[in-house]
């Protein structure tokens, strides 16, 4: 399998352990707060979200993957704001643990998960999409997707190979 790490972070400003070195925000909740002397916007945030999301919708496109199920899950936050949509609210109240949602979906439970209100892997037997702590991605595919990759790094995010720690 390609197993990769899709985030926010280059790669050029991680220390020889691998720790990321800049003030840089790692959760939703974090709107409002000041890193490296810039506030986080409500916009600053939904477009990297969006490029996250993004990139989960192109590779299951390019793998021609329809749908991932939900394994693990676990709700971990009941408190909602003006931005949870009645989307994402509707299918709070219906996903299940083993259950496979269809790529219509797959933005909104990103959105549940990237926002902390959920945690679930979401995998089939062909692709695995994985959010771990501080706003790291991990996805793995059987084909290569060399295509998808280079338009996600074209998108903004960085790409390293990287086996995701989140693997049953």
């Amino acid at each position: 399998m390609y197993e990769y790490r899709i985030t926010k972070y280059n790669p050029a400003l991680r220390n020889s352990n691998g720790t990321f070195l800049k003030d840089e925000w790692t959760s939703y909740s974090d709107v409002g707060a000041t890193f490296s002397g810039l506030v986080l916007s409500l916009d600053d945030y939904l477009l990297i979200e969006s490029q996250y999301i993004s990139a989960v919708v192109s590779l299951m496109e390019y793998s021609g993957i329809g749908g991932l199920s939900i394994k693990g899950l676990e709700v971990r936050n009941d408190d909602f704001d003006e931005n949870t949509t009645d989307e994402m609210m509707r299918l709070l109240q219906v996903i299940k643990s083993g259950e496979k949602i269809n790529i219509v979906d797959i933005p909104s439970i990103c959105r549940l998960i990237l926002r902390e209100y959920i945690w679930a892997k979401l995998e089939e037997e062909t692709m695995f999409v994985h959010f771990g702590y501080d706003y790291y991605m991990y996805i793995g595919l059987v084909q290569e997707p060399r295509e998808a990759i280079e338009q996600i790094r074209n998108g903004g995010l960085f790409v390293e190979k990287y086996s995701s720690p989140y693997k049953s």
